[in-house]
């Protein structure tokens, strides 16, 4: 019942969101983020410990540093968004968490909950608001919206990681 709800929810808010003054509620950032993180951890739970230092190719990021990638990706958007500033805490070292599969995974839900802390903590008025991000000024939920693109592209890259290790990836889906 949850995942119609929220396609119904996320339909509806997009359709909305298009209209002059509309925007994506927090409920549903909250929703789609809580589901960001259930999927990189099952991605990650999936991958055996020797796959953290796998690259397919040079000069693409381990697995390790994809699923970083992932995860920093939400942090770093939501927080800059919110707070305004880029100083963000640490969850981690990276000397320890790229190759421990423990580490990385802690480093994941430490940087999930944090994003999730942050939009629970934002009111659906400030969402609204005009800030300027990347050089440009938009309302903070449009910064927001690519959390909806950014991470589900980030993690989809794990896949031929996965397959080429001889693991099945999780399904993935966005409820």
């Amino acid at each position: 019942m949850r995942s119609m709800r929220h396609v119904i929810t996320l339909g509806l808010s997009l359709a909305i969101a298009s209209t002059a003054g509309a925007q994506i509620p927090k409920s549903v950032l909250v929703d789609v983020v809580e589901t960001h993180k259930a999927s990189i951890l099952r991605y990650l739970d999936a991958a055996p410990d020797s796959m953290l230092g796998f690259r397919p190719t040079p000069g693409v990021r381990t697995f390790a540093e994809q699923i970083e990638h992932a995860a920093a990706a939400d942090v770093f958007i939501t927080h800059v968004a919110i707070t305004g500033s880029n100083k963000l805490p640490s969850f981690g070292d990276t000397a320890v968490f790229r190759h421990s599969k423990a580490a990385l995974r802690a480093y994941v839900v430490a940087s999930m909950d944090h994003t999730l802390d942050m939009l629970r903590g934002v009111t659906d008025a400030s969402l609204a608001q005009p800030i300027t991000m990347m050089n440009m000024s938009k309302p903070r939920y449009r910064f927001l919206i690519e959390l909806l693109d950014h991470f589900p592209w980030t993690l989809g890259q794990t896949v031929p990681y996965l397959r080429m290790n001889g693991v099945t990836p999780p399904v993935y889906t966005p409820f």
